[in-house]
């Protein structure tokens, strides 16, 4: 125990003295003509043209990036008010709020106050998102087509060359990334980019909003069905805008 804190102690003496010689050092040497300032001001200039390049660039990247987002939301949103038509009127609103689950429920900024309704149809500039769950004042909960729920099958038709064929959507795949569309009678011919919209049954889905096109063609497990693949032209994590159909002012 002695013999560690003896060398504590010197260790401690040599510091001391080590930091006195350099501190004789730098008062009586020219203060201006150093080598330790010269080393100091070099080092610092050699640090200099190392970071402000990336400083430079990490401020002109994310200018860039910042510029690019601005515009594709001005695009996104230019899409979404062009959208009112004779068919339908629109409330649109803003994405304000994720679920930790992006597939199950978005918020939106605009609300009862807004005369936004319970099941009113939401959709974006590329299709059918999902519907009103719940209000707010001032705000609402979306709840999106890709959500587990078992209360979001919704009446569709798949408009083919020679007719219109029924269909309910049962399920989404989210590792396909497609919605599947089933009750469909095995003789009916569908193809491949067959355009899907919602047919209106049901009262909340108004008919006509577009959902996706087909992307695959199966049958049950009995033959008796096919079950349809379609494909939204949505990207669900990157809703920023959406459209609330205001179905009190369709005929």
């Amino acid at each position: 125990m002695y013999q560690r804190k003896k060398k504590a102690r010197k260790k401690i003496l040599i510091i001391i003295v080590l930091l006195f010689l350099f501190f004789i050092l730098i008062t009586v040497t020219d203060r201006n003509n150093t080598k330790i300032e010269k080393v100091t001001k070099d080092l610092g200039v050699y640090i200099e043209s190392i970071l402000i390049p990336k400083m430079e660039n990490y401020h002109s990247n994310l200018i860039d990036g910042i510029n690019k987002e601005l515009e594709e939301e001005n695009i996104e949103l230019k899409k979404m008010l062009e959208l009112d038509s004779d068919h339908f009127q629109f409330i649109h609103a803003t994405v304000v709020e994720r679920n930790i689950d992006w597939y199950q429920e978005i918020t939106i900024n605009k609300g009862e106050k807004d005369g936004i309704q319970v099941d009113m149809a939401v959709i974006s500039n590329q299709g059918l998102i999902g519907r009103i769950s719940k209000t707010g004042n001032y705000s609402s909960v979306v709840k999106l087509l890709t959500s587990s729920s078992n209360d979001m099958k919704i009446a569709v038709d798949i408009k083919t060359q020679t007719e219109t064929i029924h269909g309910i959507i049962d399920d989404y795949l989210e590792s396909e990334s497609v919605i599947q569309v089933n009750n469909i009678p095995k003789e009916k011919e569908i193809n491949l980019e067959d355009f899907v919209y919602t047919n209106g049954l049901g009262g909340i889905y108004p008919s006509g909003i577009y959902i996706g096109k087909v992307v695959e063609i199966n049958y049950d497990n009995l033959g008796l069905n096919k079950i349809v693949k379609v494909k939204p032209d949505i990207s669900y994590d990157k809703l920023r805008y959406v459209s609330v159909v205001d179905r009190r002012n369709l005929e």
